[in-house]
Order: C-alpha cells, then structure tokens, then sequence
C-alpha cells in the first residue's frame, strides 16, 4: 500500500497541473477541440480518484484517520477544493474558472508532495474531537480558498471591463454576477461547516471532560471571527454598505492570510499549529 501512497504523491502535482491545462483550454473558445470538454471530465475524475485513494491509502497504513500534520492537511485541503469545485462545475458549467482553481490546486499539492511525508507511517489513534477539529479546519480552508480565488477573478474581470479590454478573459469568464454567486455560496459552505465544527468539536471538548474550553476560549474566539467573516460574505447581498466588490476584498484577504499562515511553516522558530 505504501508504493501506491508513494507513488500517488509524486503524480498528483502533475495530474492536477494536466487538469488545469485542459480547463485552461476553455479560453479559446470555439477554437477549443472538440474533445476538450470530455477531455477535462475523464482528467478530473481519474485525478480526484488517484487522490482520494491515496488519502485512504495512508488511512489503511496509519490504522486511524489518516490527516495529520501540516502537509498532509495541506493535501486533504487541496483535495476538497478540487471536490467541491467538480461539484459546482456539474451544475454552473464554469470550465475556464476550472483552470485557475486547479493550478492553485496543483501549487498547493506540489508544496505538499515536496515538504510532507511521501510514505505513510502508523499514527497515533485519534479521537472524535480530533477528527472533527481537522476536517473543521480542512473544510474551512478549502473554503476561504474557493472563496478568494472568485474574488480574485472577480476584481480580474472587472478591471479588464473598466479598461476595455474585451479579450479571451472576458469572453469566457462567467459574468461578475456569477462570479459574484460562486464566492458567496463557496462562503456559505465554509459558515455552515464551520458552525457545526465549531459546536460540536466544544461539545465533544466538554463529553471528554476539558475543564474551560467554551465559546470564551482563545482558539474558539479566532474561529468565531473567522465564521462571522465568511458570513459577511455569504450574506452580503443582505447588508447595507457591502458591495459584490467588497466581498470580493474580503474573500482575497481571507485567502492571503491562509497563504500566509501556511508559509509560517517554513520558519522554525515560529511556532504554528494546524491540527491536533
């Protein structure tokens, strides 16, 4: 099991990377082949599958839920933003956003393939508070990350309309209601989520007997402003003086402070928690 870990670590940076030149083909329009489309549906789904097994595959050889660390979370994050984006890309059919979210994907899954471990180990046994604490943190991170890319592109597609330029951007990008539309429901994924994380991981904390820890506790504060944050966003068509070009702000620095967080790791003598 650990040569497919091993194996599947190495070719997930390129399979994603693959993957999002096939959905960059959307740019050229009518010019595209015409086997492009059928071309990015086989790509996605032998990439999530070549990723999802892996994700088992260390599961099996750690004998317990198998995301631990940074890079491995890092990993399962980069696997949620591509899952969740296959499934908006069934029903909005947004092939050219395709190609930014999977190169991010595949920066992401490369940064995680050269620095995590590339063989599975035996892990520890973990508990349900720790389960729901990293898929919490998975689910949200893959959400600030859907998230801030629509922003991005967003504020990318209104710049080329205020400077008149009307190139392949333009042509194929959704128009900024949609893009408007997939940022807030990407936010609205991570509010829901988060507030179920963030509830039940406290009611779990007070089951195993954790003396203290409640909605007054350091790290459950941070997370509380991070769900207020995505519910800004997620209901911003709702609130007075935030604008589609606001939340898409909101969104980048949300994605920008993850990034940042991330790149935290590279310095040791910072101390950085991500999962338990």
């Amino acid at each position: 099991m650990n040569g497919f870990v091993q194996a599947a670590t190495v070719l997930l940076p390129t399979a994603y990377l693959v993957t999002a030149v096939l959905f960059g083909m959307a740019f050229a329009g009518e010019r595209q082949p015409a086997s492009a489309a059928r071309l990015r549906r086989i790509a996605l789904a032998l990439t999530l599958l070549l990723h999802g097994g892996m994700l088992v595959g260390r599961g099996m050889v750690a004998g317990t839920f198998p995301v631990s660390g940074v890079w491995v979370t890092v990993s399962a994050t980069s696997f949620v933003v591509a899952a969740l984006f296959a499934l908006m890309n069934v029903r909005d059919r947004v092939a050219s956003v395709g190609a930014v979210v999977f190169l991010t994907v595949a920066l992401l899954q490369t940064a995680a393939s050269a620095f995590g471990p590339v063989r599975a180990v035996p892990l520890p046994p973990v508990d349900s508070f720790g389960i729901v604490h990293v898929v919490t943190v998975t689910l949200a991170s893959a959400a600030v990350i859907l998230s801030g890319l629509f922003g991005v592109l967003h504020l990318w597609l209104l710049r080329q309309m205020r400077g008149k330029r009307f190139g392949p951007v333009y042509r194929e990008l959704p128009d900024l209601e949609q893009l408007v539309r997939l940022n807030r429901r990407a936010a609205l994924f991570g509010f829901v989520m988060l507030a179920a994380g963030l509830n039940l991981g406290i009611g779990l904390a007070h089951a195993r007997g954790i003396d203290g820890f409640g909605y007054t506790d350091p790290s459950v504060l941070l997370t509380i402003a991070i769900w207020i944050h995505f519910g800004l966003i997620a209901f911003s068509k709702h609130i007075p003086g935030i604008s589609a070009r606001h939340a898409s702000v909101a969104a980048i620095a949300g994605l920008v402070v993850l990034l940042i967080t991330i790149g935290l790791t590279f310095l040791p003598a910072v101390p950085f928690h991500v999962v338990g």
